[in-house]
């Protein structure tokens, strides 16, 4: 027992050191302030109406197709299996 909490204190003791050396090396740094600054100019101008259309009316219905067609056919996957297992079970018994 005295083994495992060895190894285990002692791979603590290398987690941590490494930890350490790897917050020195990945030090963050900041972006340039003109940078920040156009990012919020372009954020502040976006209109929430202006961010729906820019899903236009055949991408969504592309996404509604697509969203009943999944669902249809995890519907028909479950029915199926049911019916499998209803079907082996009956002939289980007969």
């Amino acid at each position: 027992m005295t083994k495992e909490i060895e190894k285990k204190y002692k791979k603590d003791e290398e987690m941590i050191e490494l930890e350490n050396s790897l917050s020195g090396a990945l030090i963050s740094i900041q972006p340039p302030s003109d940078v920040m600054q156009r990012l919020r100019e372009r954020i502040g101008k976006l209109e929430p109406n202006r961010i729906a259309k820019r899903i236009s009316n055949w991408e969504l219905s592309l996404i509604i197709i697509g969203s009943v067609m999944s669902a249809a056919m995890v519907i028909f996957t479950i029915a199926r299996t049911i019916f499998y297992f209803y079907r082996r079970w009956n002939r289980g018994i007969a």
